[in-house]
């Protein structure tokens, strides 16, 4: 018996965006594909949206969702988070006027699977390539969740060495990152300009990792923002991080960035709850 022509349409639908997966769509472009009104494509992936049947990007296009995932459990590729990740990196980038990367941890390896840069930073972007080691203190964000022995095999793993402040100083900093949801670093020399961010880019002896603390109305020479995307359990999948900061920044704008940062991983860890991540490690350069 055939089914009604509303089931067909949400059928339709499903079929189409779960046979495309690794690709988004905007409405219009669904709506002309499946031969249906705008309007009526409006209504369904309303509805499919509201019950994660579909999900709508930031870019407001859409993908299939997760609640799919829950009942097919089919493995995500990095091709298909990608379309959800991406928009949200170019609202961050455009918004604060920096680069937002996606770091993978690869052994001891971060690896820059993908990046967007504001206009004024697409210098930066065209130079910052290369892969930087996670020993301690840098990597925090991909240790915070971890436990007791993988945090202190990070810490004594550090180069050069830390000693007992340095320790201490980097215990706090995860304290931070799981109490914020963000973690940040500073720049040990003067942010007056991009030609002098540029300079320090790549200068990890010229980065203090260690965030213990942010207070609103101090000024920090700021060297990245970073925050976790989790996968199916409590263990960091990947990291969202902001950078290409050439002025200082007030704590209290730290702060906003922080949180918008934290919240578009929020987002994305969401879409990935439940499913399996298939391809999640980067490829040995950074894409361009």
């Amino acid at each position: 018996m055939p089914s009604s022509p509303p089931i067909a349409r949400v059928v339709a639908v499903l079929n189409f965006l779960g046979g495309h997966a690794e690709q988004a769509f905007t409405l219009t472009e669904i709506a002309k594909s499946l031969r249906i009104s705008g309007a009526t494509c409006h209504s369904l992936l309303g509805a499919l949206a509201e019950e994660g049947y579909v999900y709508r990007t930031a870019a407001k296009s859409y993908v299939i969702g997760p609640a799919v995932s829950r009942i097919a459990q089919p493995r995500l590729t990095i091709q298909a988070l990608m379309q959800v990740v991406r928009p949200e990196m170019r609202l961050l980038a455009d918004e604060f006027d920096v680069v937002c990367s996606a770091s993978f941890l690869k052994g001891e390896d971060v690896i820059v699977h993908e990046r967007a840069a504001s206009v004024s930073n697409i210098t930066w972007n065209a130079n910052a390539r290369s892969a930087h080691k996670a020993t301690a203190p840098a990597g925090n964000v991909f240790m915070a969740w971890s436990n007791g022995e993988m945090v202190e095999r990070w810490l004594d793993g550090a180069a050069p060495p830390l000693d007992a402040q340095g320790r201490k100083a980097a215990l706090r900093t995860l304290e931070f990152l799981r109490l914020k949801g963000f973690t940040f670093g500073v720049r040990l020399a003067p942010l007056d300009s991009p030609e002098s961010a540029l300079a320090l880019q790549s200068r990890r002896d010229m980065t203090d990792y260690s965030a213990p603390e942010l207070k609103p109305s101090a000024s920090y020479n700021l060297a990245f923002i970073s925050a976790p995307i989790f996968g199916r359990g409590e263990e960091v999948a990947f990291s969202l991080n902001l950078l290409g900061f050439s002025q200082p920044a007030k704590g209290k704008d730290v702060m906003v960035m922080g949180e918008r940062l934290r919240e578009a991983c929020a987002r994305i860890s969401a879409f990935i709850a439940g499913r399996e991540l298939l391809g999640i490690d980067a490829p040995a350069t950074a894409a361009l």
